[in-house]
């Protein structure tokens, strides 16, 4: 800082006067004035001013999750942020997803604080919940609400809760839609070599059975113009790779009747047990369809497609341009429309619906098939999103729900669900009530329009279904389940054997876990009382 002051110093002059022809007299002294201005440089050193303290400085906070760049990747992409904001610290760490249950599990059962925050599956809460504290009080306080009413209902209502309590903030909303090379489609030429083979229009698969022959049809010859044979379909078979969800949506169309105007009742709305034994569905007709079905599509495939998981299927669609279809979670518009990893074929051709139904569906009830003239579609919300959710044991719960908060923000999510390989979809009605942001973060317009009316479709459908949300959860689903249903669409085991198998080990963990218990959580999940 500079300033400048001013100093008047008075001068005196003394002059002497000789008058010519005249005595001299003494001389009459003078003063005269003279304003002299000096200026000075004075350089001022500040006054040193703390840096102004930030509401979480010190606060160093552990968060869990599965292995990136899905998932985990936003919570590194933004913790610097909210450092910024808060001065709050966060450390991530990373758990291969088929290990990730057991090893929070495992923390919790020692009782010693490992983690202050849990990025899981929603499926998993039920476990979970005992160490986990509830996040009412923070949605019910105006200056921490994470404007609740813009997060879609069923992630809102259903997923992150559980016996009335809410657990978790959504971070993803999950479910499965069909996607699909739309020029293939569009080709004249193959619209007639369609119709000729198959004896209908070539379309966008409406039923199981279209999408059967449209797999094969576009399968082993080159659309892609490559020199190289094509595939007509890809889905993820290796075993602890999340197949199971290609399972659900391959046998739920033939299985779940839909609703009626009070809810699921014990026969229809129904994919996983009776609500009034608590016997498994799984070897119902039905489920041994299904189970074949998606089998049979292994046959319009790549190569080595037995040991792919999600991820191959997730980066094979758009990275090789040579696959027709798949089913997928919502990143695949995002990689699809990403100059940097999609196939120049791929991008802006990346055409999006609600999985096929069927024009027969399993009466449970009369042991019957019965044939409908519009496809029964039952959409199963797969794997329902992941959240983030406080154990009992942080020390710091009002910075860990402030980081979770900051991740779900409007803001900050809708830069998470336009990027692909974030794992994060689409669970705010800021995300899909607008075309316009989607198109700015570089989505052709058409691929986004078709996503997000999928997605809207799946939510409002009157037969949606949630995933499997009862104790044991994990050994149900992700170990018996995965286990016989890899073996069958490998051939390691009769479909109709696994399926057999499931059943009598699903049976031991109910009454292992007590069967009028499992009953009372099942149908609460239902909705049922």
């Amino acid at each position: 800082m500079k300033r400048t002051r001013r100093f008047l110093l008075p001068v005196l002059v003394v002059a002497t006067l000789l008058l010519t022809g005249c005595p001299v007299a003494a001389p009459t002294p003078q003063i005269v004035k003279e304003t002299v201005v000096v200026r000075e440089t004075v350089v001022v050193t500040p006054t040193p001013v703390p840096p102004e303290a930030k509401k979480f400085d010190g606060v160093k906070l552990v968060a869990v999750t599965q292995t990136g760049p899905y998932i985990a990747g936003p919570l590194f992409d933004h913790r610097d942020e909210w450092t910024a904001l808060t001065g709050g610290q966060v450390e991530v760490v990373e758990v291969p997803y088929e290990n990730l249950y057991e090893k929070i599990m495992t923390s919790f059962a020692s009782g010693v604080h490992a983690y202050d925050i849990i990025v899981v599956g929603a499926t998993w809460l039920p476990d979970f919940t005992p160490y986990l504290i509830p996040l009412d009080d923070y949605i019910a306080n105006p200056e921490t609400n994470p404007e609740w009413d813009d997060i879609l209902p069923a992630f809102r209502e259903i997923i992150v809760k559980w016996e009335g309590k809410i657990y978790g903030l959504p971070l993803d909303g999950d479910t499965h839609t069909l996607f699909y090379r739309r020029h293939l489609f569009n080709d004249p030429e193959n619209q007639a070599k369609f119709k000729e083979k198959y004896g209908y229009d070539l379309t966008v698969p409406k039923t199981m059975d279209q999408l059967r022959d449209v797999a094969e049809f576009f399968t082993g010859w080159d659309w892609s113009g490559d020199g190289q044979p094509d595939y007509g379909w890809a889905q993820p078979m290796a075993r602890g790779t999340q197949s199971h969800w290609w399972f659900w949506d391959f046998v739920a169309p033939f299985c779940v009747l839909p609703p009626g105007p009070e809810g699921p009742d014990r026969y229809r709305g129904q994919l996983y047990f009776d609500p009034e034994t608590m016997q498994p569905l799984i070897n119902e007709p039905c489920m041994l369809r299904g189970l074949e079905l998606y089998k049979e599509m292994a046959k319009f495939g790549p190569p080595g497609m037995e040991s792919w998981g999600v991820s191959e299927i997730r980066s094979a669609f758009p990275s090789t341009g040579n696959i027709a279809m798949i089913f997928e979670w919502g990143g695949i518009p995002g990689l699809c429309n990403d100059p940097a990893f999609a196939h120049p074929d791929v991008l802006g051709d990346c055409g999006a619906a609600p999985r096929p139904g069927s024009l027969e569906v399993w009466d449970r009830e009369k042991q019957q098939w019965i044939k409908l003239d519009k496809p029964n579609t039952a959409p199963l919300l797969n794997f329902g999103g992941w959240v983030g959710a406080i154990t009992k044991t942080s020390p710091n719960p009002d910075a860990a729900y402030d980081f979770l908060k900051f991740l779900n923000s409007p803001e900050i999510s809708f830069q998470d669900v336009v990027v692909g390989d974030t794992g994060f979809n689409v669970y705010r009605y800021t995300h899909v009530r607008d075309l316009s942001p989607w198109v700015k973060a570089g989505f052709a317009e058409q691929d986004a329009k078709e996503y997000l009316e999928a997605v809207r479709a799946d939510l409002e459908n009157p037969n949606v279904l949630i995933d499997l949300r009862i104790p044991g959860k994990p050994e149900y689903v992700d170990t018996v389940l995965d286990l016989h249903v890899s073996a069958a669409i490998v051939g390691e085991e009769e479909p109709a054997a696994a399926l057999k198998a499931i059943y009598d080990e699903w049976e031991k963990i109910t009454d292992r876990l007590g069967r009028d218990s499992q009953k009372a959580f099942y149908r609460k999940m239902m909705g049922m009382d």
